[in-house]
């Protein structure tokens, strides 16, 4: 065990490709017709690694990696952007704004509440929206504040840790409401509804 360790704090890109390809293995596995998917199951495996070694990946590698997901999400997202900005999707932009008030007012909340720290309040935002590009931002905007090293550090590792948790317990949450729970309240059958839409 304490070779494992001492080649995963010593080499982290070994640790970084084991956490992407056990990751991607456990978000295949299906409980109740249900999978979390590939980037929650490389997030549980990663808090997992995390607790056995004192992993420090290199600042770049993570900006860079970040700057990739930012890439992929734009470039995916992009032609359907603009190709769905009509009367139409005025609804979805009520529904967003819904969201972002509902999320901002509940971590608001909850700073008040408990007395959250920044770190800890932007990473439970970020999880509780399961919205991962915030983790970024926030980690980013936290490295310019005038703090020392030590302090900014912590705050950091409290976006990731709030995150972690956050995220996992929000993508659940999504995923069973959406695809158990509604379904069965309004007494939809989701393929059947799915195959109507694609016939249309």
């Amino acid at each position: 065990m304490d070779w494992i360790k001492s080649t995963l704090e010593s080499t982290p890109e070994i640790a970084l490709f084991v956490c992407l390809a056990i990751g991607f293995a456990v978000g295949r596995v299906k409980i109740w017709k249900i999978s979390l998917g590939g980037v929650a199951g490389t997030l549980i495996v990663a808090i997992f690694l995390g607790m056995v070694a004192d992993i420090e990946l290199n600042d770049q590698v993570k900006q860079i990696a970040f700057a990739l997901f930012i890439f992929t999400l734009g470039y995916i997202s992009g032609p359907t952007f603009f190709a769905s900005l009509n009367r139409k999707s005025l609804r979805y932009a009520t529904f967003t704004g819904i969201e972002v008030v509902s999320v901002l007012a509940i971590t608001a909340a909850a700073v008040l509440i408990m007395n959250l720290d920044v770190g800890t309040a932007a990473g439970l935002l970020a999880g509780g929206a399961t919205e991962s590009a915030a983790v970024g931002t926030a980690t980013d905007a936290i490295g310019r504040l005038d703090l020392s090293d030590t302090e900014i550090a912590t705050l950091q590792a409290n976006v990731g840790t709030a995150y972690s948790i956050s995220y996992i317990c929000g993508l659940i949450t999504i995923v069973l409401l959406s695809s158990q729970f509604f379904p069965l309240i309004r007494r939809v059958n989701l393929r059947e509804e799915a195959a109507k839409l694609w016939a249309k």
